[in-house]
């Protein structure tokens, strides 16, 4: 249901934290959610309206940072960052991706409500777009992680039974997470709901490519691939999916992080790309998952000499990559040192 009734979201694991910038956004009239953790943030149900995002840093920088990335394709309230220690790298970090304030504890009440509400009146200006497409991002903003990632598998084209495997679910259980994206969407249709994936520039992330899996269930992992050279992603998803594994492609960091990294198996990720770059996307897919295996790719011959883990340069050698792929998925092992 939409309304134009603000909302803050806070965000802080220390519970007195949470309570007290409750209570003060209810003295000044304004209603308030409250998480103790960022997956419990991004796995609840929102209302439709504009709003901010009250964020304590340290429940972990990379991940708190690593959320505000999504903010980029518009889909999210602007963030107030909290930090208990005055920190101008974290700061530095946080303010171009878009952060209305960063305020360091203990922070004076006016200076965060001001903050606050400049966040709501960024947000309410973000809304006023077309009123169609504006409409159709707030549904997708409603979609829980889960329900994201269903989503790019039906947008895809995979069947049920296909994406049930992917996530490791029963397709009885992939039908309940669909029957909720499609309500959640007020999609009447796989095809309604793809041309409403194509409006908001939404990229497929799982091949759509006819007869790929047709020959039964996934016998390889899921792996994604980030560069903004749109021929290496298609050379590389035609190797991949040559070999059997389930590919994703993305041109930025920015757009992994808004699709979310948890049905993936490995990650490889071009370490030169503007904005957020290999390495730092290296660093914040680990604090969300430690256990995923990440191979880096690099054009630029100094970073053998830095002996960077599980780097490969380059024109680097199909049958080499294969390898430690095979390697990192069903053996554990990652350390590969700078493949040529």
């Amino acid at each position: 249901m939409i309304s134009e009734q603000p909302i803050v979201y806070v965000v802080d694991d220390d519970t007195r934290i949470r309570e007290a910038l409750c209570e003060l956004l209810a003295a000044h009239g304004m209603r308030a959610m409250a998480f103790a953790s960022l997956r419990e943030y991004i796995n609840s149900d929102k209302p439709d309206a504009p709003a901010c995002m009250v964020l304590d840093i340290e429940l972990s920088d990379a991940k708190a940072l690593g959320l505000q990335c999504e903010t980029m394709d518009g889909l999210h309230p602007p963030i107030v960052f909290l930090s208990g220690r005055a920190n101008v790298s974290l700061s530095s970090r946080a303010t171009p991706y878009g952060a209305v304030h960063f305020l360091t504890k203990p922070f004076n009440d006016r200076d965060l409500m001001n903050a606050i509400r400049a966040g709501i009146s960024e947000h309410r200006k973000k809304r006023v777009g077309c009123p169609e497409v504006e409409a159709l991002k707030r549904r997708y903003l409603r979609l829980t992680q889960r329900e994201r990632e269903v989503f790019d598998i039906l947008i895809s084209g995979l069947s049920s039974k296909q994406g049930a495997q992917l996530l490791g679910n029963s397709e009885v259980t992939f039908a309940n997470h669909m029957r909720k994206v499609m309500q959640k969407m007020e999609a009447s249709s796989i095809a309604n709901l793809i041309q409403t994936a194509e409006r908001l520039e939404i990229p497929y992330a799982h091949s759509r490519r006819p007869g790929l899996h047709a020959s039964g269930p996934l016998q390889k992992g899921v792996v994604a691939v980030v560069d903004n050279d749109q021929r290496l992603l298609e050379s590389l998803q035609d190797l991949l999916e040559s070999e059997g594994y389930a590919v994703r492609t993305f041109p930025s960091a920015e757009r992994l992080l808004a699709n979310g990294v948890f049905a993936l198996d490995l990650l490889i990720t071009d370490i030169s790309m503007p904005q957020m770059d290999g390495v730092t996307l290296r660093d914040v897919v680990y604090k969300l998952r430690p256990e995923l295996p990440v191979f880096l790719m690099s054009g630029r011959h100094e970073y053998s000499a830095q002996g960077i883990p599980n780097c490969f340069r380059k024109p680097f050698d199909a049958k080499a990559l294969l390898a430690a792929i095979d390697r990192a998925l069903n053996v554990g092992v990652v350390e590969v040192r700078y493949e040529e």
